[in-house]
């Protein structure tokens, strides 16, 4: 669909580039070793992306009706009506429900890089805990 950008869905695709520009930053960090984060506080967070996701699917449940549109008449206006509800809903480039589904998969890669922070921190933890008990030997 030609002009789903300008139908508003060039701020959900802005958004989604956000969301995978800070998952990004996360991995590289943790991956760096620079960022390990107390377990509790990464789950903590790793939960709160997950609700976002819970939500995003309730969202896309109410968008899935776009697809299929009635009560607009038999009418050719009635019918490119219907159509342009269906395009925004579905359409592969910028529709609402393929955009919901890259933002859900993009939150469960965050959620599960703000766990592997968490691994690094028992990693870190467990070999300090190593080093000291070594030095007290």
């Amino acid at each position: 669909m030609a002009d789903a950008d300008s139908a508003g869905f060039a701020a959900a695709r802005e958004g989604l580039k956000a969301v995978s520009g800070q998952t990004q930053w996360i991995n590289q960090q943790v991956g760096a070793g620079k960022l390990s984060l107390d377990p509790k506080v990464a789950e903590d967070a790793a939960k709160r992306v997950d609700e976002e996701i819970d939500k995003l699917e309730d969202l896309y449940k109410k968008a899935y009706a776009l697809q299929r549109v009635k009560g607009l008449g038999d009418y050719p206006d009635g019918q490119q009506l219907a159509q342009r509800f269906q395009d925004k809903a579905t359409d592969g480039e910028a529709g609402a429900l393929p955009l919901i589904r890259l933002l859900q998969e993009e939150l469960k890669k965050q959620a599960q890089a703000f766990r592997d922070a968490a691994k690094d921190y028992r990693a870190t933890d467990e070999q300090n805990a190593d080093d000291l008990r070594r030095g007290i030997q």
